[in-house]
């Protein structure tokens, strides 16, 4: 519908993990680090994320996975990271095969954990794809989970059996990276 919101637009038929850029992409990568760091003042870096943990889901999951290659100051943040239905963000896939270098010249916090859903069934954002962006990850040495579940391109709604323990693993991660802050 015309009244949809994306983080960003591409031409017709292109899609995020094949683009050669995301028109928009700026703007919506501001927006999310003036609400993740609220108090930042430009000159200085921030570490003190204002949330425990960040969910991105497609789009949302590429911007996040973006954002994390890109932005010294979510890489050195206290957050924790949820991927739902990610994919390859192209524009931005050499800062994110390069981590293990950045990673040597500036460390992300050790603590630092990412979870990746991905749905089996996933016809939108080929599975494949968010493996890229999970392993590039895992490489730079960041704590990095996937959950799995027989579902599409959906957060795990309990529906089913299968379904009902992707979301319990979920649940698990939040509660984790929920209580760890905690004891900060």
């Amino acid at each position: 519908s015309d009244d949809a919101y994306a983080w960003w637009t591409m031409s017709p038929g292109v899609r995020s993990f094949n683009a050669d850029e995301y028109i928009g992409f700026d703007k919506s990568a501001s927006n999310v680090m003036n609400a993740v760091f609220p108090n930042n003042d430009s000159s200085t870096t921030a570490t003190e994320c204002s949330y425990d943990l960040i969910l991105g889901h497609s789009q949302g999951a590429i911007l996040l996975s973006a954002l994390l290659a890109t932005n010294i100051d979510l890489q050195r943040s206290n957050c924790s990271y949820i991927l739902n239905g990610a994919a390859w963000p192209n524009p931005y896939g050499k800062a994110l095969m390069s981590l293990p270098v950045q990673q040597s010249q500036h460390e992300m916090k050790k603590d630092t954990k990412m979870l990746f859903v991905m749905g089996k069934s996933d016809n939108i954002n080929p599975i494949e794809s968010a493996k890229q962006v999970h392993d590039c990850y895992q490489a730079a040495g960041i704590d990095v989970s996937i959950v799995y579940h027989e579902g599409g391109h959906s957060v795990p709604n309990g529906g089913d059996v299968d379904s009902e323990r992707a979301l319990e693993d979920v649940c698990d991660f939040i509660l984790q990276a929920v209580s760890g802050k905690a004891k900060e």
